[in-house]
């Protein structure tokens, strides 16, 4: 009665890509094949720039408060988030470190 399927195998090639605010829409629009025309718009512009002055770390995942502690922000990419997981101590000693 139960009829098998075969299984369904999906390649996915992945491409590892950097870019900043102004050009992301673009560059999804290049790899999805999509029209990437984009208008450039003067005011978003202003906005990005203030964005950058503001954020020390922009780009790169982490950036400092006024007070000297680090926040995640958007712009932080798959490398970055690997980069953070493997710099952090084992799970056993965070566990440790937050019971004491």
């Amino acid at each position: 009665m139960s009829e098998s399927r075969g299984v369904k195998i999906v390649i996915i090639n992945t491409q590892y890509v950097e870019t900043d605010a102004t050009s992301f829409k673009s560059v999804v629009q290049n790899l999805t094949g999509k029209d990437s025309k984009v208008a450039h718009e003067p005011s978003s512009s202003k906005q990005h720039g203030s964005r950058n002055q503001a954020g020390a770390g922009f780009g790169n995942g982490v950036s400092g408060t006024s007070d000297g502690r680090s926040v995640m922000s958007r712009g932080m990419s798959f490398k970055d988030l690997d980069r953070l997981l493997t710099d952090l101590p084992p799970f056993d000693e965070l566990y440790r470190l937050c019971r004491d």
